[in-house]
């Protein structure tokens, strides 16, 4: 493990940061404004139906924005959403179903398969990706289709997909415009990322000093439900960017069963700098969700565990106190990593077992010849 100094070493982290990916979190408030600029490819058609449930359908980081757009809708949605990240097409999805299909690359096998199911169900169809096959697909059926920038790692066009994907919302009167609400926390990102970026100290950045003090550890990420985006982004970053594994869960339903698993007994049996645990904390969080997140931090102190940290941004605003946690959090894997010697943007793990899978199902040769023709 590096020492903390190497961390403030510009020479250090562009040796090991070699794809970049430090230099897209650091630019993550640009490429949400970038985002608000997507428009519509293929616009969609007229007359635009009253749908029952909206499912969004995605893998990985093509994904977490629909847990984002899940979490900051949870009071403005007026039908239930859902993010979908099943191997085939659930029942509820039909043809009252509007379906947007997410894959940064065009290429996911999971979500062309659910897409061509969806088409073949009579649901409203939405694409929204880069290009590849699912740009193709959407061409060749006259689907509707948002297209973005390529050529970044999925997990780093987050704040590129989401604003897509609120204008494919938006456009089917499933939430209303979101533009200022995204041009506002934007401005919170770009001051928060000042405080962040590499060229700020370990003395004076938060994010350098987790990332070398849960080294060592599983770290286990605790949010609120209604930020669940967060925790699972935070997850997914540290197996990712990181290269380590970690979990997360929920309150309150941890409250309700794995709060019991962290026993003084059973922790006693575990090597002492075995686990971390991060809580994700909200600012204006109510006095029922307080009580028991500080319930639950007070059970795993009980148990003998030392490392508890919150994360606990001074956003204003409510989709600045999702994204701010989530570039918080960024930047930390990213640190992780690079304290790791590590390359945040390889996922030669990630790679691999597409490609066997893919060679033992040709699935997605499979899918281009019955979508394509």
């Amino acid at each position: 493990m590096v020492k903390m100094l190497e961390l403030d070493d510009s020479t250090y982290l562009e040796y090991h940061d070699r794809s970049g990916m430090l230099k897209l979190v650091e630019s993550s408030p640009q490429l949400l404004i970038e985002g608000l600029g997507s428009k519509w490819t293929i616009e969609p058609r007229e007359p635009r139906k009253k749908f029952s449930n909206v499912a969004i359908i995605g893998y990985g980081g093509s994904a977490i924005s629909g847990d984002l757009l899940r979490n900051s809708c949870f009071r403005r949605a007026n039908v239930p959403i859902e993010v979908c990240r099943y191997l085939d097409l659930p029942g509820y999805i039909n043809g009252k179903t509007l379906v947007i299909c997410i894959s940064y690359s065009g290429e996911t096998a999971e979500s062309l398969k659910l897409l061509e199911e969806s088409v073949k169900v009579g649901s409203e169809v939405v694409g929204i990706t880069s290009g590849g096959t699912m740009s193709d697909f959407c061409r060749k059926l006259n689907l509707p289709l948002i297209k973005v920038r390529g050529g970044i790692p999925p997990r780093a066009a987050l704040p590129l997909l989401f604003p897509a994907l609120t204008l494919a919302l938006s456009s089917f009167k499933v939430i209303g415009n979101m533009q200022n609400d995204i041009i506002e926390a934007s401005r919170e990102l770009e001051g928060q990322v000042s405080r962040l970026r590499s060229s700020v100290t370990s003395s004076a950045n938060p994010c350098k000093r987790m990332a070398l003090e849960l080294a060592y550890s599983i770290p286990t990420i605790y949010s609120l439900e209604r930020m669940s985006s967060v925790a699972r982004r935070f997850k997914d970053q540290l197996n990712e960017n990181s290269k380590i594994f970690a979990k997360f869960d929920l309150i309150p339903e941890a409250c309700h069963n794995e709060i019991q698993g962290w026993s003084p007994s059973w922790l006693l049996e575990q090597p002492s700098s075995l686990f971390s645990v991060i809580l994700i904390r909200d600012n204006k969080e109510t006095l029922a969700e307080s009580s028991r997140m500080e319930m639950l931090k007070k059970q795993i102190r009980s148990s003998g565990l030392e490392r508890i940290y919150e994360v606990k941004t001074e956003a204003k605003t409510d989709l600045g106190r999702l994204l701010l946690p989530i570039n918080f959090c960024d930047f930390v894997s990213v640190y992780l990593g690079l304290a790791r010697g590590l390359d945040p943007t390889s996922i030669p793990a990630i790679e691999d077992l597409k490609k066997r899978v893919g060679e033992k199902t040709l699935e997605r040769e499979k899918l281009k010849s019955a979508i394509l023709g």
